[in-house]
This record gives C-alpha cells, structure tokens and sequence, in this order.
C-alpha cells in the first residue's frame, strides 16, 4: 500500500522491545501470503502511532482518502473466511495456504484484543486488520483488495 502516508510506523528489523513481540509473530506467520483479489497483494505488518484509536475517520486522513470514501468494519472471521476455507478441489499448495490463513487468523484473535478489520476506498479497498497487543500498542497488518 504506496500511499499510506509516514506517520505509519514500520516496525523495521527493531524487534526487541516488548511491544513488537506480537507483531514479529504476526509478521511471520503472515509472511509469503498474498491476499487474493483481482490482484494479489502482501499482507504488512504496522504500528499504529499514538495512543488514539483508529478510527474510520482516522483511517481516511492517514491513507488520504477523501471524508465521503466509504468505510466499513468487519468481523475478523468474515475476511478470513474466503481466505482460510479450503474447499475439496484444492491442490496441495492451496490447503496449505488456506491452513496458514486459518493460522494467522488465530493468531491475531490470540494474540491482540479490541481486533477490527476496517476497509476503506472504492476499487483499491485498503484493508486494515489492527488491535490491541499485551502492552496496548495497537498493532496490525494492512493490505489492498482490487474490487471492480
């Protein structure tokens, strides 16, 4: 997602101190998965900067968006769904990669609290799957899905 702007924090290789610690988990179990849509994107991992809640309105003015850009909020269950159910006619690698969706997805309900999957925009929807982690940094990962 190019167009968030720098007040994202990108945890980096900085992953020593307690608060990162969930996010290096989630960082690697989401690492090499794409989120399929009409185009694939990577799942990457964030630090949400301050001590405000994201919010629609928040989420907006950090990916620029205009005020009247639609918004929603998800149930983490609901995104995972399509990605984490494997179906009978999958190969190999499609279960294995729909297990490590269903993985993350367990993961992020384990590990964070407060978890909302909010997602912003027409056509390149951003989507963002943040919550709160053990020392109550918010804390996520973030990608795109190509609606049209």
């Amino acid at each position: 997602m190019s167009d968030l702007r720098e007040e994202w924090e990108d945890p980096g290789d900085d992953w020593g101190a307690p608060p990162f610690d969930t996010l290096a988990e989630l960082t690697a179990a989401a690492d090499g998965l794409l989120v399929t849509s009409e185009a694939d994107h990577p799942l990457e991992p964030f630090r949400w900067p301050g001590p405000d809640p994201i919010t629609p309105e928040a989420l907006r003015d950090s990916l620029g968006l205009p005020p009247d850009a639609p918004a929603e909020v998800v149930s983490l269950d609901a995104f995972f769904s399509p990605l984490a159910s494997s179906q009978e006619w999958f190969d190999d690698a499609q279960r294995a990669t729909a297990a490590r969706f269903a993985t993350l997805r367990d993961l992020i309900a384990d590990r964070l609290t407060d978890v909302a999957v909010y997602r912003l925009g027409r056509i390149e929807v951003a989507v963002i799957i943040a919550g709160r982690d053990q020392a109550g940094a918010t804390v996520g990962l973030r990608t795109t899905q190509v609606e049209t």
